[in-house]
């Protein structure tokens, strides 16, 4: 089907149908002006032959045609035109000038003569075979429109000839011959019937013969020209085929230009055409080589960061963990700074009651004894709790040193982050239109990185915050610590040397004066202490709050970096179909 449509179509087919067309209006042309010439030439020589017939033949029959027109002319009606001798020796003439093409001759009067059956001219004398149609001297001959319409020419000429036209049985063209006297009067006119058959015979050999003389060398330059299209379109041809072998990816075919004409230069465009499409086949080829490449090193760059991400979610959580135990920590050891301080404010008071027992009686020496059994007990209790407070103080202050370890170890996770969203915008550039949507990626994880960033130095700086917070803590705990210590001695000694109360009454006074003092003390190093872990439980609740912040955005991180990795994969898949594409390419290799 293929073969059938291009041979249709060809440029050597259509061009010979066109020459053969042309060719053959040409030879139609040439035929039609051959025929209308050789029958002019027919005309001019029936016309010579006409004037030759009259000068030589019928010379000699002047004198008698015009006495034979005078004759006709004075109506005489007795006259026998076939024993005259004038009628009789015009008609042997006449049947002389009858042979060959000539059917009939005759010879009539000039002047055209109007009768029932139409226009006419009197009959002088004709040939046998014009008397045989029953047209004889002094009858009236009724004319053709192929006559009439020559007679006009006659007059002026002296000569004419009348298209053919059907007389009698036969088909003829007539030829008539003004016959004129001395004078240069008409005195009749002379027709000769020439048989067209005879002369269409004639001009149908002459037409034949010419028709194939044309169509010989009509062939012959046909054959001649379509061997010379063809050796012309065979580099076309070979075109053709050699197309196909590009269009099929073997770009290494080349044509051989041996002439500069429109065929050469059409050869010529062909090989650049196949040289700059081999180039940039060449050049698609290495683009899409770095395209694989890059998205392979954005892939991995993706992979990286979703490692890191899910590393700093991981610490998060860890930093998440230790602020809700520090959270717990702070209100243990707030439960326990109120009941230090209720124990504190309690002493206050026992050390007021006792001192006034002291002042105002021995005698409750005995109760004395059993406030001092519960004083010692009660500082025993302040004593483990100021242990406790202290421990707590201790744990707190090694849990925001993990903390600060580990928002170090976020910051560099950050810092990672943005070199990673920077090599990823560097190579979402390389990759032209199709790295935008990794851009914008880039862009996002970039800012998330930023925002994570200060978020962080924030939280370092509340860390810092609560650091000096607790180390003033962890002083006033040992203060508090310290003092419960020396009380709970102070007391056990004046446990001991209850027996002698009598004796240093005077030194219990000033010993629970300064107890007083001490506990007044403690109870506004308590306060302090309620005070500073009111803010450390801020502290912590802010970073809770920072850490669920620090989780989302790094969830978030997570998500688009799996976008990231699913648009790098397609950047791949997409690197790689192309690659098998441009594999179908044959290029040179010089290339």
């Amino acid at each position: 089907m293929k073969m059938r449509s291009r041979k249709k179509s060809s440029i050597m087919f259509r061009m010979i149908i066109v020459v053969s067309v042309t060719m053959l209006v040409l030879c139609s042309t040439l035929l039609l002006r051959e025929l209308n010439f050789q029958r002019g030439m027919y005309v001019s020589s029936l016309e010579q032959r006409l004037k030759v017939m009259v000068d030589l033949e019928l010379q000699e029959l002047n004198s008698s045609i015009r006495q034979a027109s005078y004759t006709l002319s004075d109506k005489n009606t007795n006259i026998d035109f076939k024993t005259n001798p004038t009628f009789v020796m015009i008609r042997e003439k006449l049947n002389f000038l009858t042979k060959d093409d000539v059917i009939s001759t005759f010879v009539v009067l000039p002047d055209l003569m109007e009768t029932d059956k139409g226009t006419g001219f009197q009959i002088v004398q004709g040939s046998n075979s014009f008397e045989k149609r029953g047209l004889t001297p002094n009858k009236t001959l009724i004319v053709d429109k192929e006559i009439v319409a020559v007679l006009d020419e006659l007059k002026v000429e002296g000569t004419a000839i009348s298209s053919d036209h059907q007389a009698g049985d036969s088909h003829v063209m007539t030829a008539l011959h003004l016959i004129k006297n001395e004078q240069g009067h008409s005195v009749g006119i002379l027709g000769m019937e020439f048989n067209y058959d005879i002369i269409e015979a004639e001009l149908n050999a002459i037409l034949f013969e010419t028709l194939g003389i044309i169509a010989a060398i009509g062939i012959a330059s046909l054959l001649l020209l379509a061997g010379y299209i063809r050796m012309s379109l065979r580099p076309l041809q070979h075109m053709s085929e050699l197309a196909e072998k590009a269009a099929a990816g073997d770009l290494t075919v080349r044509l051989q230009v041996k002439k500069l004409d429109e065929v050469g230069r059409v050869s010529e465009s062909f090989n650049l055409m196949i040289e700059r499409l081999s180039l940039l086949i060449h050049d698609v080829r290495h683009m899409s080589t770095d395209v694989a490449l890059a998205s392979t090193k954005l892939e991995l760059a993706a992979d990286d960061t979703s490692m890191s991400a899910a590393e700093v979610n991981a610490a998060m959580q860890q930093v998440a963990s230790g602020v809700a135990m520090q959270q717990t920590s702070v209100y243990e050891t707030k439960q326990a700074m109120t009941e230090i301080a209720a124990g504190v404010t309690q002493m206050a008071e026992t050390s007021s009651t006792v001192a006034d027992q002291m002042i105002a009686s021995s005698q409750q020496t005995q109760e004395g004894r059993q406030v001092i059994t519960r004083t010692v007990q009660q500082m025993e209790r302040i004593g483990e709790a100021s242990q406790q407070t202290f421990t707590a103080l201790n744990e707190l202050t090694g849990h925001v040193t993990e903390i600060s370890e580990a928002i170090v170890f976020i910051q560099g996770i950050v810092k990672q982050t943005e070199l990673l969203a920077l090599n990823a915008s560097i190579e979402a550039a390389r990759a032209g239109e199709h790295g935008k949507g990794f851009q914008v990626v880039a862009v996002e994880v970039r800012k998330l990185a930023e925002h994570s960033k200060n978020s962080l130095e924030h939280i370092m700086t509340l860390i810092s915050g609560i650091h000096a917070r607790n180390v003033q803590t962890t002083t006033a705990a040992d203060h508090q610590r310290r003092a419960v210590t020396d009380g709970l001695a102070v007391v056990k000694v004046a446990d001991e040397a209850f027996v002698q109360i009598a004796e240093a009454i005077q030194q219990i006074t000033n010993l629970v004066q300064e107890t007083s003092q001490v506990s007044a003390e403690m109870s506004a190093a308590s306060e302090e202490v309620m005070a500073t872990l009111d803010q450390l439980n801020d502290i912590a609740l802010q970073s809770t709050d920072y850490t669920n912040s620090v989780v989302a955005s790094t969830e978030q991180q997570t998500t688009m970096v799996e976008q990231m990795k699913s648009e790098v994969a397609r950047l791949h898949t997409i690197s790689k179909d192309l690659e098998h594409q441009l594999s179908q390419f044959r290029l040179s290799e010089e290339q």
